[in-house]
């Protein structure tokens, strides 16, 4: 595309969206549909009102010719629908509840005046309801699910896995400096086999990504989350900024009645399950309590309401490192005696350590009802989340010095206006200001990191140490526009993200040892630090703008079409690309009134994340560069330095330096997907689909300064420099010590050389049982294939990067998660019949206002990616990339996981609208040692380590909270 070209579509947004602005999230829920005389012809010119009862708002719309009206950007609520015409009787209103992201039908027909007329209802709040017009796939969390299903952490985001399609990100096992339980912690989730960081997450229409690492910033208590939505694939141009999936929450709004709940969760080890590594007999210490308050209500009847939730979680744990205890012996005997005096941890811990959590959550929000045209809401969120010992290196093999915690301050301010400027023209403008502090350490202060392999972790972690303040400034503006069959949507958006960091990877020194013989004779097999300037400062600014339209062709189907642009400023050291322009194509088609067929093709832009970027900007030559030093040359390092960190570089040592790709590319993902959605009856439907998602461009991390590698052995290993070959060494492709660009030793390129191919089918059962039970069951099939699945997974051959394609780690190819809430049949219609007896009446009693609400899950093993524990290509990839001789790469699984949570509650009614809640929760019900990661060190043998493939990290086993909660 021409930049004149470009240029022009650019402009022609910004006529459309009235303002510059990158991404737009749905806050909102539609009505439409038809009006109608008894002869089944159409009423133009009635006038269609819908009023929210919590408020009292109102929108109205007129009928088209062919009797439409629709009624664009409502609050998520429940209405009071009426419809007046001349010569037509009116009716009595009808309540309609509408549901985030969908759009609600609903039919009248019109009886002549003096009748009473006769309401068609497509969506009973008490019936399940095939949106036909949505091209996407989505999942929406109501208030009840939220409420009313089981979650230990008390994070609602955690429902996004009761999706298809959706499971928790995987992280990397241990590898001696890698990423398992990394202070870079991502959202928690893969969407169609993506990287966890490229998801979106937003609330209120507005981000909530931590851009430096790509998790969820600012934690709301769920008491005040009103609803939220899960987008799956089928994303429309109003999305952008994430290559993967979309969630969007909304919180509540206060009504001109006070409403609130007072509540307090508490969890004791006495009514847990033992630990199954726990290493020491008996029950370890595990406490929690988590009280909290919400209200809501009006302060200016019909005109001003607020909402405010807080909650306070204050935890404490005994853990216990479970390093072989002869190991530790043999270790701290030679620490006691003064070996290696400046390594600063003189003694393995043998003995249970605390671990704790502290959390504040608090937000409170304002909804103005200006007039009838228009709504300004204004919110703001703090969190203050302090996690001790437990945030980072939790396996068994990490001594608490090697264990990290981490201390996040957050503060968000957000504001809206949605202006009706005409019945069919609506503008939505968004902005937000939020800052994150983030503080990690380890219990190892001043460094260096030791790495036994596969046996101990002990010191300060090679990326444990940061300090970083995040600042964003976000403005969104869309417009909709509804003609005829049309709904037009345009809009952008600027997201100005500001990065002031002290990210101290690697800057208290690390060494590798094969063995604990190797270690306590002095002979690592390799040392790394870092040097110079850790501080950064940067930013980026995200830009974005779409034009979507939404055309109803025929009743039965319905065509999306848009056009997207994101383009992201980065700073100097990256050529920024530009042309970032994304198509998005949908259609949803539905040949009987309980059937509905979609299918969606689209391009998603990614964003990068900040902390990828930064290494190219700290460790670039000038300000930091790491040094590397293998077995001879980090002995003598270790030696002379007394096991400590290096106060200066190593003289003789060349400098491996950070760099980005020119050109640099915008990651992003291509997307298909089909799929059938049948509503068997009123209270069952079923879905099918198949999703197929490429991802292109993404970002890694390779050593371009490497001449090409020579298979190594015992003839040649002296002059590779490669003075006592291991077995793992002999016959693999080893580096020699000649570089490209002889002034570095390591050249680290960030670049866009990864790719990832996903395919699944999934298949999804929602059922309702009544007014007050329902289940959903889901079922995904899928494969996930990739060549790295991280930005900082480095290859082990630079020259072969098809060897690392393989299945991806956020490949779990068969997850099945079934859930519901069921209030068992005793209770109000019960209590209206006359009593038969007593017996009658003390089973009500006993029996009646209980609801059950169970999750269980059921996925396949993970991968896991087995290494020897050293360099041994001498490639100096890190975190390290050398597998065992003949093994591919993720070639481990982890065991099957299955688990079930138990939800029990007994509802007192207290008088209309009040009810006292006594709620007993079981986590991992069944007890089951589900393994969250194995040892995936093999050793520099020919036979792995003792410990190769063995569990190192659990689940929780299962656990009991009890609670109580006041709603009135």
């Amino acid at each position: 595309m021409t930049r004149f070209h470009a240029l022009s579509v650019l402009v022609l947004f910004a006529v459309f969206a009235a303002a510059a602005g990158g991404q737009s999230s749905s806050t909102t829920a539609a009505l439409a549909g038809k009006v109608l005389n008894t002869a089944g012809e159409p009423v133009p010119g009635a006038a269609v009102s819908a009023r929210d009862l919590a408020t009292n708002q109102t929108r109205k719309a007129v009928t088209d010719a062919e009797g439409n009206y629709r009624l664009s950007a409502l609050v998520v609520s429940t209405y009071d629908v009426e419809v007046e015409s001349t010569g037509f009787a009116d009716f009595d209103p009808e309540k309609v509840t509408l549901v985030l992201g969908n759009t609600t039908a609903l039919d009248i027909t019109l009886q002549p005046a003096g009748v009473k007329a006769e309401v068609e209802i497509k969506a009973d709040a008490d019936e399940l309801v095939i949106d036909a017009s949505r091209t996407a796939s989505t999942i929406s969390i109501t208030r009840e699910s939220i409420e009313e299903l089981p979650v230990n952490s008390r994070n609602y985001l955690q429902f996004t896995l009761l999706a298809p399609g959706v499971a928790p990100s995987n992280t990397r096992s241990s590898n001696g400096g890698g990423n398992s339980g990394s202070p870079l912690a991502d959202s928690g989730f893969t969407f169609g086999g993506l990287r966890p960081r490229s998801n979106s997450i937003s609330i209120d229409g507005l981000t909530n990504i931590d851009e430096t690492t790509g998790a969820s910033l600012v934690t709301l208590s769920p008491e005040i989350v009103r609803e939220f939505q899960i987008i799956n694939n089928g994303i429309s141009a109003e999305f952008g900024g994430a290559a993967g999936g979309t969630i969007n929450v909304i919180t509540k709004t206060g009504s001109n009645e006070f409403h609130g709940t007072v509540f307090t969760f508490f969890q004791n080890e006495h009514l847990n399950a033992r630990t199954p590594d726990a290493g020491l007999p008996g029950k370890t210490l595990f406490r929690r309590y988590q009280p909290g308050i919400s209200i809501g209500g009006p302060l200016i009847k019909d005109k001003l309401f607020f909402y405010a939730a807080g909650e306070q979680e204050t935890a404490a744990a005994d853990e216990v490192s479970e390093i072989n205890g002869n190991v530790r012996s043999r270790i701290n005997t030679a620490l006691a005696a003064g070996f290696a005096p400046r390594i600063a941890v003189r003694e393995l811990n043998a003995a249970r350590f605390r671990t704790g959590a502290d959390e504040t959550e608090a937000a409170a929000k304002l909804t103005y009802l200006a007039n009838s045209f228009n709504t300004i809401n204004v919110r703001f969120a703090f969190t203050n989340d302090r996690r001790n010992r437990d945030a980072f290196n939790t396996d068994s093999l990490a001594d608490p010095s090697a264990r990290g915690s981490v201390y996040a301050k957050d503060f968000q301010t957000t504001g809206s206006l949605i202006s009706v400027i005409h019945s069919s023209v609506i503008n939505d403008v968004r902005g937000q200001y939020s800052s994150r502090h983030l503080v990690s350490r380890a219990g190892g202060r001043t460094g260096p990191a030791i790495d036994i392999v596969g046996v101990a972790r002990f010191g300060r972690p090679f990326d444990a140490d940061s300090d970083r303040r995040e600042t964003r400034q976000e403005f969104v503006d869309t417009v909709s526009f509804t003609r005829g069959s049309h709904e037009l949507k345009a809009g952008g958006s600027v997201n100005h993200v500001t990065l002031t960091s002290d990210l101290r990877d690697g800057f208290g020194g690390s060494y590798a040892f094969r063995s604990v013989d190797d270690f306590l004779t002095s002979r690592p097999a390799f040392w790394r630090q870092a040097f110079g300037i850790s501080h950064t400062n940067f930013s980026v600014t995200n830009f974005g703008a779409f034009l979507q339209d939404r055309w109803q062709a025929t009743p039965q189907i319905t065509l999306s079409a848009g056009v997207r642009y994101d383009a992201e400023s980065l700073p100097a050291t990256f050529a920024s690309d530009r042309n970032n322009f994304s198509p998005r194509l949908g259609t949803a088609w539905s040949p009987l009134k309980d059937l509905v067929v979609r299918a969606s093709f689209g391009i998603f832009y990614d964003r990068l994340p900040l902390a990828y970027l930064n290494s190219a900007l700290q460790k670039n030559g000038v300000n930091a560069f790491e040094q590397i030093a293998y077995d001879a040359a980090a002995a003598q390092i270790f030696t002379v330095n007394g096991g400590g960190r290096l106060s200066a570089p190593a003289s003789g040592i060349s400098p491996s330096i950070y760099r980005a790709a020119s050109p640099f590319r915008t990651p992003y993902s291509v997307q298909a997907s089909a799929g059938v959605e049948k509503l068997i009856d009123a209270d069952t439907s079923i879905r099918a689909e198949f999703l197929f998602t490429h991802g292109v461009d993404l970002p890694r991390t390779r050593n371009i300064n490497l001449l090409p590698p020579v298979v190594l052995t015992a003839g040649n290993a002296a002059s590779l420099g490669v003075n006592n070959p291991t077995a793992q060494q002999i016959g693999r492709a080893v580096f020699g010590p000649g570089r490209i660009d002889p002034r570095y030793d390591a050249v680290y390129q960030l670049e866009n050389s990864a790719g990832s191919i996903y395919r699944g089918l999934s298949f999804s059962v929602n059922r309702r049982f009544g007014k007050d039970a329902s289940a959903l069951a889901s079922y995904t099939f899928s494969k996930a294939v990739d060549d790295a699945s991280d930005f900082d997974e480095q290859p082990a051959n630079s020259y072969d990067l098809r060897a690392e394609r393989t299945r991806s780690v956020q490949d779990v190819r068969h997850r099945l998660v079934v859930s519901g809430v069921f209030e068992l049949p005793f209770g109000d219609d019960e209590d209206k019949e006359e009593k038969k007896g007593e017996k009658d009446s003390i089973v009500r009693e006993i029996f009646g206002h209980v609801e059950i609400a169970p999750i269980a899950t059921l996925s396949s093993g993970r991968p896991a990616n087995a290494v020897t524990g050293a360099d041994e290509e001498r490639s100096g990839a890190f975190p390290l990339a050398s597998r065992p001789l003949g093994q591919g790469r993720n070639l481990l699984t982890t065991p099957a996981y299955f688990n079930t949570d138990l939800r029990v509650v007994k509802y007192f009614p207290i008088r209309e609208g009040s009810k006292l809640d006594l709620a007993f929760e079981f986590f991992n019900l069944l007890n089951r040692p589900s393994v969250r990661a194995i040892n995936p060190f093999y050793g520099a043998n020919a036979v792995p380590l003792a410990g190769y493939r063995s569990a190192v990290s659990f689940d929780p086993p299962r656990q009991f909270r009890f609670s109580l909660d006041l709603e009135f």
